[in-house]
């Protein structure tokens, strides 16, 4: 019986705290859904406020008039004069002005009445001196350079000098503008004689009414180069011929040159505008605030063969400024030598009162030379320097144009007058086109060598391809992956070997005879030791430090592969070699994975610069006249029938205040580029609304089999893939997507504007406007109603 009553017990207090705990977390369920809906709102909001989008333009009212009146610059004629500036260029659109021993220049815009200085503006107005004699010298003169000691090279021992500095001036005034004074020349004024002509020597060369040379000799460091400026249809141009460079003495070497590092400098918080920076889709940075950081990075990516890690990926050459939005801004871009060349910016904080931003000329970099497998070694540096010039063009922007969207035009313009881009949208039953990427098959190891694992037919393309047509979706853009029997991931370059060859030929039949485009997968840049046909030492490149450019990738099954990085004439060599082969298949061209965002210099039996990878890849790239690329840099944009993987966001770092479109802002009307693959769309709506929003093409990557089949191969980072798992979605998505963009194929975007946040107004050359509700709740806008997390196509 005491046994009995001891188990009701034990059941009793069991269930009376069971009844407590369920109460208990009852109560909180309750709670949380209280606060769920009290903040969401909220959250949204803060959501939508963040750098993942874009911004409305709005300043208050009283900081912009403290703008205009205190931070427009006043200097006259007689002020220009007095700071020793000559006038150079007088157009319809600009007076330009320089000085010749800081090397530093004005730019009066006769369109808005803005004047922009190569220099930090409104030096000492707090009244205290601000600066050391070094920074000042460095703040006043408008050309700066980079060099070491040729028998001490180190990347800590770099010296960073500009004219001034070498010149070793001296300044009248400690720059200190006290209360009541209005002379806000004094912080530039230097002493008498203080200009040491024997440290350096600045003179002009070949002088007319568009151009003229600056002669620069830095006698201090037995440095000589030239530098032309000129000015031609509202376009201001700065160029370094890379043969004018000479080095005479023994002790230093040039690293780099800066020209107008501080062009457009904004003082703290008082400039209403923002800078503009390619990074991934595009990025801003508002002016508003200390960041106290800075930014740097090359175009288009990390060179390899330094060693080299950035995340940014800066593939257009251009960045931008806007001192206020909608009145004054600039853009520049690098029309000679991006490719050794970085963008710099320097962010308001404790070591500066300014933000500025310009382009590095990198004459040459620093490397580890290695003397032993141990990787033992020392700093070092070419003997001799890029053979890349150096050109920039700044076009100041005015009125409407002066935003990130005038920044994008003025560039995308450029590129069309050049014969760049051309009107070459896919397009086809005025539909859009979507990207259908298919895994055929991959490798997996076995006990012995490795195992094929197939994963998708000839038969079941066609399926698919009927299948979609069935649903009215005729525009299809078909790639094939893991088509040879070596298989796909890291196999590449691939032996061409295909199985069913008259299968496939058939399948690439009907598919261009529909008057769609179907493309075979091979990368000659990136191989592995799964490569059946690479040879080891002749085909894998060495960087500059002499070490094999090859790295290790761990797979989601923890399987380690080494990957390799091809010497680029031999990347050539097995392109050409397949040429014949894949014209005879009768394809419509190559998907080529890497080529367009992989750019390395290399070692073999001398230094090699990426500029001569950039060569061979360009005899690569003109073998077929259609190409498919992944983000490729700006250089192949001529040749591009596709353009994959359009980034869909930025590095995000914290100062970016703003996402914004610049790539598709530059493409839309000329190229059809694809989102990266929505198997993997983690931001649901939020994704659909922004391809909407930026003109993006949808793109699938699929598998007939399951994904679980090749959970052994390479292709496991793929991790969902089962074509009857997407299809229902593919459907519903593209058709959602084509209804909004169907009516601007072939079309740039005129305007881009953010009407209040989470609603987009996208204007289209054509007279269309897309309207993009990021919101939960509808809004109304122009007497059109915006449902909730939805777009409104308004024909002219």
């Amino acid at each position: 019986m005491a046994k009995w009553l001891k188990y009701a017990v034990i059941v009793l207090l069991f269930s009376s705290t069971l009844s407590l705990l369920v109460y208990g977390n009852s109560s909180l369920v309750t709670n949380n859904e209280v606060d769920v809906e009290t903040n969401f709102n909220y959250i949204n909001q803060t959501f939508l406020e963040s750098s993942r989008f874009t911004q409305k333009d709005q300043v208050d009212q009283e900081k912009l008039d403290a703008f205009h009146e205190n931070f427009m610059l006043p200097f006259t004629e007689s002020d220009l004069e007095t700071l020793g500036f000559e006038e150079m260029f007088n157009t319809p659109e600009l007076l330009v002005y320089f000085e010749k021993d800081s090397f530093s220049m004005m730019v009066y815009n006769k369109k808005t009445g803005y004047l922009w200085s190569s220099r930090p503006e409104f030096q000492g107005i707090s009244g205290e001196r601000e600066n050391n004699t070094s920074n000042r010298n460095l703040m006043n003169s408008g050309l700066w350079v980079e060099y070491v000691r040729a028998q001490n090279v180190s990347t800590s021992l770099i010296s960073l000098d500009s004219l001034y500095s070498l010149a070793d001036v001296s300044y009248q005034t400690d720059g200190s503008i006290k209360e009541g004074q209005e002379d806000f020349l004094s912080p530039y004024l230097i002493e008498e004689g203080s200009y040491k002509t024997r440290n350096v020597s600045v003179s002009y060369g070949n002088k007319n009414s568009q151009s003229f040379t600056v002669l620069i000799d830095l006698k201090e460091i037995d440095i000589k180069f030239s530098v032309i400026i000129s000015l031609e249809d509202g376009t201001l141009s700065v160029s370094i011929p890379s043969e004018s460079i000479e080095e005479n003495g023994d002790i230093y070497r040039l690293l780099s040159v800066q020209i107008f590092p501080n062009l457009g400098a904004a003082r703290e918080d008082s400039y209403p505008g923002y800078f503009m920076i390619p990074d991934g889709i595009g990025a801003l940075v508002r002016l508003d605030q200390a960041h106290n950081t800075r930014f740097q990075a090359k175009y288009y990516g990390a060179d390899m063969g330094y060693r080299q890690n950035t995340i940014p990926l800066l593939s257009v050459p251009i960045f931008g400024l806007v001192h206020e939005h909608g009145a004054n801004g600039l853009v520049a871009e690098i029309e000679e030598g991006a490719e050794v060349s970085s963008l710099i910016a320097q962010f308001w904080g404790a070591n500066t009162r300014y933000h500025r931003m310009g382009a590095k000329y990198d004459v040459r970099d620093i490397y580890r030379y290695v003397i032993n497998k141990a990787g033992d070694g020392n700093d070092a540096i070419t003997e001799g320097f890029t053979k890349s010039n150096f050109k920039i063009n700044y076009r100041f922007l005015s009125g409407e144009d002066a935003s990130y969207v005038g920044m994008a035009k003025a560039y995308r313009d450029t590129l069309i007058s050049r014969g760049v881009l051309t009107p070459s949208e896919k397009e086809l039953n005025d539909q859009i086109p979507i990207n259908l990427s298919y895994i055929m098959s991959d490798q997996e190891k076995s006990f012995i060598g490795s195992t094929s694992v197939h994963m998708t037919s000839v038969d079941d393309v066609l399926k698919s391809y009927q299948l979609l047509k069935d649903e009215n979706i005729y525009n299809q853009q078909i790639t094939l992956f893991g088509w040879s029997k070596d298989g796909f991931v890291y196999q590449s370059p691939y032996r061409t070997r295909i199985p069913n060859k008259s299968d496939y030929m058939d399948l690439f039949e009907t598919i261009i005879n529909d008057q769609n485009t179907v493309y075979l997968d091979n990368d000659y840049v990136m191989a592995s030791e799964l490569t059946n046909r690479l040879s080891y030492n002749p085909d894998v490149a060495r960087n500059l430090s002499r070490l094999k450019m090859e790295s290790a990738y761990r797979s989601l099954n923890a399987q380690i592969t080494e990957i390799y990085y091809l010497y680029p004439e031999r990347s050539y060599v097995y392109a050409k070699k397949d040429q014949e082969f894949f014209i005879d298949l009768g394809i419509s061209g190559l998907y080529l994975n890497s080529i367009g965002q992989k750019l390395y210099s290399y070692y073999d039996q001398e230094n090699y610069e990426r500029s001569v990878s950039l060569s061979y890849y360009q005899e690569i790239v003109d073998l077929y006249d259609n190409i498919l690329l992944s983000t490729p840099n700006a250089y192949f944009f001529n040749a591009l029938s596709g353009y994959l993987d359009m980034p869909i966001t930025n590095a995000q770092y914290d100062y970016y205040s703003d996402l914004v479109p610049i790539l598709p802002l530059i493409l839309k009307g000329s190229i059809s580029y694809y989102t990266p693959y929505l198997n993997f769309n983690a931001m649901g709506e939020d994704r659909l609304l922004a391809m909407v929003d930026f003109g993006i093409n949808p793109s699938y990557i699929l598998t007939e089999e399951d994904t679980y089949e090749m959970r052994y191969t390479n292709a496991s980072i793929f991790y969902t893939t089962t074509r009857s798992d997407y299809e229902e979605e593919m459907v519903d998505t593209y058709h959602y997507l084509n209804d909004a963009l169907k009516y601007v194929i072939g079309e740039p975007i005129l305007n881009r504007e953010v009407v209040e946040t989470g609603l987009v107004k996208v204007t289209y050359e054509n007279g269309v406007t897309i309207y993009v509700n990021y919101n939960y709740v509808g809004l109304m806008i122009d007497g059109i109603t915006i449902p909730a997390r939805d777009y409104e196509v308004v024909m002219p």
